[in-house]
């Protein structure tokens, strides 16, 4: 019975790595068609989008991916579980003008929920879904007249 355990076990977490990787791959692909969408809001390089049924953690797979292909501002809402996530990654020539945990504390109550983080990276969180449209459009606004 233990070793039966072990390997049950020993094969959970081999698919557990597999699917990390199947993830991470698809963040990768995802991030690469999100390059191409790019805009420029105000003077800034930006890239927000509603990436439907995500949750936080592949969104910041998503964001992680696109720090070496996109020096701007990105935004990324998602949901999963009746709860809305977001993630911002700024990079460092804009972190003084626009810095990520200040986007997240001003759009995440839109959503019923909180936010922050550092200057270049924030993540948040709420309950409303159905106004994650909306709180993405208010970081697009403040982009557009620099925080």
């Amino acid at each position: 019975m233990e070793k039966r355990v072990e390997s049950l076990l020993a094969q959970q977490k081999d698919l557990e790595k597999q699917l990390k990787s199947v993830q991470q791959k698809q963040a990768a692909e995802l991030a690469r068609g999100l390059v191409a969408k790019a805009q420029t809001l105000g003077s800034t390089p930006a890239i927000i989008e509603n990436l439907g049924a995500m949750d936080g953690d592949f969104l910041q797979s998503v964001a992680d991916a696109l720090k070496g292909q996109f020096k701007g501002v990105v935004v990324l809402g998602g949901s999963a579980n009746n709860a809305v996530s977001l993630v911002a990654t700024v990079s460092p020539d804009f972190t003084k003008k626009l810095p990520a945990g200040k986007i997240l504390q001003t759009i995440a109550p839109l959503v019923g929920g909180r936010g922050g983080g550092k200057p270049d990276n924030a993540r948040g969180g709420g309950k409303d879904v159905s106004k994650l449209d909306e709180a993405l459009s208010k970081a697009a606004e403040m982009l557009k007249v620099g925080c």
